[in-house]
């Protein structure tokens, strides 16, 4: 898994240099003089970088990587990609677990650039470029003291984000981020740019919030309604004895998503630790003591226990990043939040991609670079009505206990159980049967053949174990290319014929697809 040379790249990436060609003077064409600073092709330095998302990998070689910064610029480029006789993959934020944002032979559409967030006088709507990166979005936002219902790693591209259905960490009482969607403008494969709505083209409205977003068309745009999110609680309990693991696990998965809707929370299962994390929106320090006394997970081993409120809502954004408390307003540092269009780490010696990395604040910090690494994952939903026995739950302890540390393995595991009225209809799939979110992660070894086989036949033995134990249920911001199920009825459950209807009527040729896309 050694990345690859430049040379043996530009041979790799294209099999026609003609098409090549043709397809680098269509859209140079269409970017005009500043092309050279935004087309990156194969035998440029900065292709290594361009290819990339956040995760690092050798599979994906796109033929041409392109920067749009104008939602005018998408069609034309389609077009480009049509002409030249291969497919247009959109990027938003990169943050595909499989690198399916940059696909072999393919035109990459990279919009993060187009992010602009235009408030309505009232502060109850902004109208967003469809590539801004939450980060980049909250941190907009503030100016007009209000925020959108959106997830906490700042990274994430708008589009992918609601293209998956919106996890985030208010939405046990508001619900997901998809749901906070007024409409949108997508440019579909025959070039036109039309408007989706619940008046509409509704069912593409329905299919782009929770129905994997790039498979109809490409985003430039989103309406989204705003609020303005109360001042918080927050805790953070900590177990650093192996003891602990099984019982606060237990009484975690048990307790957490009963809890009250305002309540989010979260576990970190690491091989010798256990953390939970939680965030109690509008709630008191008074009302989280409370509720964390009546637990009973106080009651197992000595956890390290921190507990605070009044606390404002970037504050609550970048707990358990930059902050594990409360702090008073003008201490707290969201400089994480003020994240760049391109805002990933450098890999090894590789030159980077920059081009107009503008932070949306000048008064504060721009985020440090959001850390790339070989990411092996996995995701599993528990549902309602298959709870975690306490067998599987141990045996899961176990196996995060057997990695290396080098694998830098964990468990993130989130309570869901929402119960409040979905503020409108979206094709994602799970909202009201999952009860909780199993997330694995491990940081692969490229380098050392012998752990790489190790950590994936750890993750291939997972799979084989617990899928049969929770069912197909998955998270489709999560995709797995190695997932046991049939991935769409996993990712979108019964809404798998509809979304295939939708398809077909409006990208029938199948110009939008990656290998776990829905299919015309």
């Amino acid at each position: 898994m050694r990345l690859l040379s430049l040379a043996l790249l530009a041979t790799l990436a294209v099999a026609s240099p003609h098409r090549k060609a043709d397809l680098a003077g269509c859209v140079a064409a269409v970017f005009g003089d500043s092309a050279p600073k935004r087309i990156v092709a194969p035998t440029n330095e900065t292709y290594l970088d361009a290819r990339l998302g956040e995760k690092i990998q050798d599979e994906q070689l796109p033929v041409l990587i392109a920067y749009a910064d104008d939602a005018e610029e998408i069609a034309p480029l389609i077009q480009c990609a049509q002409a030249a006789g291969v497919k247009a993959v959109p990027r938003t934020g990169g943050h595909s677990f499989e690198a399916y944002s940059s696909l072999n032979g393919t035109l990459v559409i990279d919009i993060a650039h187009i992010n602009q967030v235009r408030v309505s006088d009232d502060h109850k709507s902004a109208v967003v470029g469809a590539g801004i990166r939450l980060g980049a979005l909250y941190t907009a936002l503030n100016e007009y003291d209000t925020t959108f219902i959106g997830g906490i790693c700042p990274t994430v591209g708008l589009a992918g984000f609601l293209g998956s259905g919106g996890f985030n960490m208010q939405q046990r009482s508001q619900g997901l981020g998809v749901e906070h969607v007024l409409a949108a403008k997508v440019v579909l494969a025959d070039g036109t740019t039309v408007e989706a709505s619940p008046e509409t083209n509704s069912d593409l409205f329905w299919a782009i919030r929770g129905g994997g977003g790039g498979s109809y068309g490409i985003a430039v745009e989103f309406t989204l309604s705003l609020t303005a999110i109360p001042r918080s609680a927050l805790v953070l309990l900590t177990w650093n004895d192996t003891e602990s693991r099984f019982p606060a696990s237990q009484r975690y998965l048990d307790w957490a998503p009963k809890q009250v809707p305002e309540f989010m929370s979260q576990i970190n299962v690491y091989r010798d630790t256990v953390q939970v994390l939680g965030w109690h929106y509008g709630g008191t320090e008074e009302e989280l003591t409370a509720l964390v006394e009546t637990s009973g997970l106080l009651d197992i081993g000595t956890p390290e226990v921190i507990i605070s409120g009044n606390c404002n809502t970037d504050n609550a954004r970048i707990f358990g990043y930059t902050t594990t408390e409360c702090q008073p307003d003008e201490e707290v540092d969201a400089s994480i939040l003020n994240v760049i269009p391109d805002p990933f780490t450098q890999v090894g010696d590789s030159p980077q991609f920059q081009w107009n990395e503008d932070p949306k604040s000048d008064s504060i910090p721009v985020a440090f670079p959001w850390e790339r690494f070989y990411r092996l994952s996995k995701s599993f939903f528990v549902l309602k009505d298959r709870p975690l026995t306490d067998e599987v739950l141990q045996s899961l302890l176990d196996r995060i206990a057997s990695l290396d540390e080098e694998s830098e393995v964990w468990g993130e595991w989130h309570a869901w159980n929402i119960t409040v009225p979905s503020k409108s209809d979206h094709a994602f799939a799970w909202r009201d049967q999952a009860y909780a979110h199993l997330e694995f992660q491990v940081h692969g070894a490229p380098d050392d053949a012998e752990r790489q086989e190790a950590y994936e036949e750890w993750f291939a033995d997972l799979e084989s174990y617990l899928r049969p134990e929770v069912g197909v249920a998955s998270y489709s911001g999560y995709v797995d290319a190695d997932i046991s199920t049939d991935p769409l009825e996993s990712y979108y459950g019964d809404n798998v014929a509809e979304l295939v209807a939708v398809k077909k009527k409006y990208d029938p040729e199948e110009f939008f697809t990656n290998p776990l896309a829905i299919k015309a």
